[in-house]
């Protein structure tokens, strides 16, 4: 076994996260993470206090042996993953969904901002409204594709997990899947019911009612669409690597859905004020492309589940 690799199973026999050992030993937690993944070495004090902590001996972690403990090189290879514990696994989850709301809240922000202009007395305030509304989303949209990447070994790496917790992740994952599909039936629905919905507040309620419905139904499904779309990708990134999935292949071909976003956004925009095309169709066909590319995701998933 490597450093890392017993690093690992200490970790697990005692009860201890790399949380925990990095308060103990008085270093970060990326500096314990490279050692538990053979980014790197302790230093010779360090592997003192490891030593003592866990009551063994220097030589036995840094001497490498496939045979200890049972392991065969076999199973060490098998295992020689980028080893994600539960904590970092939590962390990559939560830090993503993050990103999956910016995206979200900032495409739905400038959708919706159009409801000021639906009002027939366009005063000052709505005015100043219309526009905070939409400079604050794509502000969003743009922050979002700025800001510092973390958990990029999640995303590139061979990942190894304790079975439990790969386990329950896989179980979670499903029960998410269906939240996912129930939302994108409802964009969906949203969608083909708008414009009969439009049609009846025209006739009841007047014009005004029915703009105002018309762009909260706009940023609603594209939001429902977006978020369920963007969460799959997520749970199925960890998924893929931890069956050593190559990115040659089933990955790259999906890598576009992020540029997508803001190339659509710029669509939108030059729409609104060129009016060289309307500002839906960018939005419609990234919808399409979006429904396609989900039907892919769940047939490939599906099909390697059986």
């Amino acid at each position: 076994m490597t450093l890392g690799q017993k690093l690992k199973t200490l970790l697990k026999d005692n009860g201890m996260t790399q949380e925990d050992l990095a308060e103990r030993l008085e270093v970060s937690r990326q500096a314990v993470g490279k050692w538990v993944n053979d980014k790197g070495i302790p230093e010779v004090g360090e592997l003192v206090q490891i030593s003592n902590l866990f009551g063994v001996s220097t030589d036995y972690l840094l001497k490498e042996d496939c045979s200890e403990k049972g392991m065969t090189e076999e199973k060490a290879a098998a295992n020689s993953g980028y080893y994600v514990s539960q904590e970092m696994l939590d962390g990559y989850l939560s830090y993503s969904r993050q990103g999956v709301k910016q995206i979200t809240g900032g495409i739905s922000l400038f959708i919706v901002s159009n409801v000021f202009g639906c009002f027939e007395k366009n005063s000052m305030i709505l005015s100043s409204l219309y526009w905070l509304t939409m400079i604050a989303g794509i502000a969003i949209v743009i922050w979002y594709f700025f800001q510092t990447r973390q958990y990029q070994e999640i995303k590139n790496e061979r990942l190894a997990f304790d079975d439990k917790v790969f386990e329950a992740f896989k179980r979670q994952r499903e029960s998410r899947r269906k939240k996912y599909i129930v939302m994108m039936i409802a964009g969906l629905v949203i969608l083909l019911a708008s414009s009969e919905m439009e049609h009846f507040l025209l006739v009841y309620a007047g014009q005004t009612a029915c703009n105002v419905f018309g762009w909260v139904a706009d940023a609603v499904w594209p939001a429902l669409m977006i978020w369920a779309g963007m969460s799959m990708h997520i749970d199925s990134v960890v998924i893929n690597n931890a069956r050593h999935t190559p990115k040659s292949g089933h990955m790259k071909r999906y890598r576009w859905v992020y540029m997508a976003l803001p190339v659509t956004v710029m669509a939108v925009l030059i729409g609104i004020i060129t009016n060289a095309w309307s500002p839906y169709a960018p939005i419609l066909i990234l919808f399409c492309c979006l429904l396609v590319t989900t039907c892919k995701l769940l047939i490939e998933s599906r099909g390697r589940d059986e």
